[in-house]
């Protein structure tokens, strides 16, 4: 007789949540999942996209489940021991005709369990590589936060359900990419809090909230001092407390009040008036936290904007006291123990940035780069400038894509591996939004001949001759990954029921004014180093992209995509202005490319922007990034939303 059986595991999936999972499975069929109620912070609760994730990604027809490989242009099946000895050739080829810097390799973030760093091994075991390297999202923020407190940290989401009296929420939209906060919103607000939203787009957060500030895209860095300027101006402040315990105060004043408010006024589009009172809310509202958020940060100088923004936090005493906190996003990847990965067998290290990969791919000499295998990405998707770099990578010898579906990157392909998803794999799963650590468990066996990304590097590692040093099961390797982290183990999550708090993580960091910067201090901005993010009479809208509560990133279903154009939201006044209006198919230009739309118009965004969704393929030429400028960031990070285009009919 069948039974069913309920078993746990987590998503893995790029958001803050990380949100538990529970599985029903009936003679080795998942038929349910659902939230997992013992879950402390995500509750019993799944986003949309997960729960619908068994219709939408795992047994999707869509999903490939062999090994593919491009015979004339079409995709036709291959055995595994065909496939991996076909890759294995070709990477002993590369690796004897020009060295094995002539190999890029990319890991993405489609998954961000532990074990993906094994990729990093293997390709050093192999001889060291040349990798693409950049953070689609939080280089930027990641890079500010540590240049200010010394590391990402968080506060417990609890703690700020518990106490905090004002949530300023900047450039984050949680009711769609971090849906756990919003009953933490609601918790808060139910004893009295009040929540305020600063971000350029009416987002689905505004109405949960008390107010909403709307100021010009790129701006926040200018919004940010002219929050400080009020806040010196009516405060008193500690001066001697804050030298204490910071570097640069005195740099960080000179800096603030260098600027004019009337120069603020102009940059954020915002009145006087506004700044002040969004101050004065903030200052005399204790605790307050500020949620950041990916948007802000996708600008030339989005690494300052981070570090103004945390001053904020440090001149109203709201750092490291409970409710309070400028909090962005818990990063435990940077302590995670990376010796597993090996040292690099290269020397010198050789990378390229991922946001300017097409001109890396040209100009990359001595060696030139050859063959590629990428894990885990939808670069070409995701990365600025799809069409240069779809059209250079046609020019290598050879590619590998390993993932679930035939995406962007994977039709640039000569060779396509099925991997396996998070409902299928053992890892180990850290949070970037909240504080707990979590056990993956393969709830049931891999569909058709999916592998995972382990099993399918220690099956090439094999016959390139370093299977030894790939060996081991998922739990062995968990254990490597996990030793930097007090009482956290495979052991010791699987006898916790897949969860734990690593030892000694506090709820409140930063208590009592300690860092872990070099100095042990807080470090303020010493300067401000502008890239004026303004449009021009030639592209006079700033183009900005935002995510969708259907799909993470580009794991978008292809049906929803064919036939119909990207839908971008305007002001009418701009639609008018062309003799366009709501509904009608337009062109967006910017000095890239060019992207056909169909307008959704809406008084209520802001006359000088258009706004579009993140993530649509190139393929059925929905994809946004063909409009995008390449650039490489100080956080390794792009600079999406410092783009320009302007409206023209179809």
């Amino acid at each position: 007789m069948a039974t069913t059986e309920i078993r746990r595991t987590a998503c893995s999936l790029d958001c803050f949540d990380a949100c538990g999972i529970v599985a029903e499975v009936d003679n080795g069929r998942i038929v349910r999942i659902g939230g997992d109620p013992e879950h402390p912070i995500t509750r019993g609760a799944l986003c949309n996209k997960v729960n619908h994730y068994l219709r939408d990604r795992f047994h999707h027809p869509d999903r490939q489940l062999h090994p593919l490989r491009k015979v004339n242009g079409a995709w036709q099946r291959l055995p595994w021991d065909g496939v991996l000895d076909l890759i294995a050739e070709k990477l002993t080829r590369a690796k004897e005709r020009h060295g094995t810097l002539s190999v890029l390799y990319h890991k993405g973030n489609g998954s961000f369990a532990g074990l993906k760093i094994m990729g990093e091994r293997f390709f050093n075991l192999y001889g060291g590589v040349t990798q693409a390297v950049g953070r689609f999202c939080g280089g930027e923020a990641d890079y500010g936060t540590t240049q200010s407190f010394g590391a990402c940290e968080i506060h417990d989401p609890l703690d700020l359900a518990e106490h905090t009296r004002l949530f300023l929420i900047w450039g984050r939209n949680p009711a769609v990419t971090n849906i756990h906060m919003m009953p933490v919103l609601k918790a808060a607000r139910a004893r009295g809090a009040r929540a305020i939203v600063i971000d350029p787009a009416v987002t689905k957060t505004v109405r949960y909230c008390d107010g909403h500030v709307q100021p010009r895209p790129g701006s926040d860095g200018h919004l940010a001092v002219g929050m400080a300027k009020v806040i010196l101006a009516e405060r008193s402040l500690d001066h001697a407390r804050v030298s204490a315990i910071s570097d640069h105060f005195d740099d960080y004043l000179a800096l603030v009040n260098a600027m004019s408010m009337d120069e603020i006024v102009r940059r954020t589009d915002l009145s006087r008036e506004t700044i002040e009172a969004l101050a004065r809310d903030y200052a005399r509202t204790r605790p307050a936290t500020i949620l950041q958020g990916i948007g802000l940060q996708q600008y030339t100088r989005g690494a300052q904007t981070y570090r103004l923004i945390a001053a904020l936090g440090m001149l109203t005493g709201n750092v490291g006291v409970p409710g309070g906190g400028v909090n962005f996003g818990n990063w435990p990847w940077a302590i995670m123990n990376k010796p597993v990965a090996l040292d690099r067998r290269t020397s010198p290290v050789r990378t390229v940035p991922v946001s300017k990969l097409a001109e890396a791919l040209a100009s990359t000499t001595d060696p030139p780069l050859t063959t590629a295998m990428f894990m885990g990405t939808n670069l070409v998707n995701q990365m600025p400038d799809t069409l240069a770099t779809r059209r250079e990578l046609a020019k290598l010898d050879f590619r590998v894509c390993v993932d679930q579906f035939l995406t962007d990157t994977a039709e640039c392909a000569d060779v396509f591996l099925p991997s396996t998803t998070m409902l299928e794999e053992e890892d180990f799963l850290p949070s970037y939004g909240h504080l707990w650590m979590q056990l993956m468990q393969p709830v049931v066996a891999p569909q058709g001949e999916a592998r995972s990304d382990l099993a399918i590097l220690q099956a090439l590692a094999d016959r390139l001759g370093f299977g030894p040093d790939m060996a081991g099961s998922p739990a062995y390797w968990i254990d490597q990954l996990t030793s930097t982290f007090p009482g956290v183990s495979h052991a010791s999550l699987k006898a916790a029921g897949g969860r734990l708090w690593p030892e000694g993580t506090p709820r409140v960091p930063w208590a009592e004014g300690r860092f872990k910067t070099a100095s042990g201090r807080f470090v303020f901005p010493a300067t401000f180093d502008d890239d004026p993010v303004l449009p021009s009479p030639e592209f006079p809208l700033h183009l900005i992209a935002l995510a969708s509560d259907r799909a993470i990133n580009s794991q978008i279903l292809e049906e929803h995509q064919r036939g119909t154009p990207l839908t971008a939201r305007i002001h009418p006044s701009v639609a008018r202005a062309q003799g366009l209006s709501d509904g009608d198919v337009a062109t967006l230009v910017s000095p890239r490319g060019t992207l056909r739309v169909r307008l959704e118009c809406d008084d209520g965004v802001r006359a000088d922007s258009v706004f579009v969704p993140k993530g649509e393929w190139a393929k059925h030429e929905r994809g946004l990034n063909v409009l995008i400028e390449p650039r490489y960031t100080a956080g390794t990070g792009t600079a999406y939303n410092q783009n320009f285009v302007r409206l023209e009919p179809r």
